[in-house]
């Protein structure tokens, strides 16, 4: 048996064990004004379909832990306006200007900076909304992220493994760590994070329901 088949199931034999037996881990706490702009921005979306909206709505996912559902959000602007990234830059690059301490305009530039390619100036972004609020766990895994996306792998693994380090419990940063993993070849080490990933989703279920 390969590896890569051993890792897999050893994998997947973990995800069996974690829906079969109690779950004790604690849950990522979501704070709760942010789970509030999510409600609120849900129901600007379906009333109101728009780009603007769409993004709203992608942010707040960002910055409140629901990575996928974030990504999946920002895929349907371009169905809106297609040239909204540079529209977002053109936005918040004023408002930061203006207002530099306001973490959620500089955390919202980085991604129309991201989505227009230019990635250096994301980071730069991401690592403003670090100095503003350190404890910003979600800007520190986008920096992550980007630097996956440059080839720099082992400086994205060591990013993502300080964000578990600061959030142990939330599941979309051990997914983060997985696809380091992923990619460099540590197949034992995905295993190990799909696991955490299975369990933590779970539990972010019970606790947050379709949030």
């Amino acid at each position: 048996m390969t590896p890569f088949r051993s890792c897999l199931i050893s994998g997947l034999a973990g995800l069996l064990l974690v829906f079969s037996v109690p779950l004790y881990a604690k849950v990522y706490q979501v704070a709760p004004e942010l789970l509030q702009e999510v409600r609120v921005n849900k129901e600007a979306f379906k009333t109101g379909p728009s780009a603007d909206t769409a993004f709203d709505l992608a942010m707040s996912y960002a910055y409140s832990g629901q990575i996928e559902k974030g990504w999946a959000t920002l895929k349907k602007i371009p169905d809106y306006d297609k040239e909204y990234s540079s529209k977002v830059v053109e936005k918040y690059r004023p408002l930061v200007k203006d207002s530099p301490r306001v973490w959620k305009y500089q955390f919202k530039l980085a991604f129309g900076y991201y989505f227009m390619d230019q990635k250096d100036k994301s980071i730069e972004c991401f690592r403003k909304v670090l100095d503003i609020d350190p404890k910003n766990v979600w800007a520190l895994a986008f920096i992550s992220l980007i630097k996956g996306d440059q080839g720099h792998i082992d400086e994205a693994i060591v990013l993502a493994k300080e964000c578990i380090r600061l959030e142990p419990n939330a599941a979309a940063l051990h997914f983060l760590l997985g696809a380091g993993y992923l990619k460099q070849g540590n197949f034992w080490g995905v295993a190990q994070e799909t696991v955490s990933v299975g369990r933590l989703k779970a539990q972010e279920a019970m606790v947050y329901g379709d949030y």
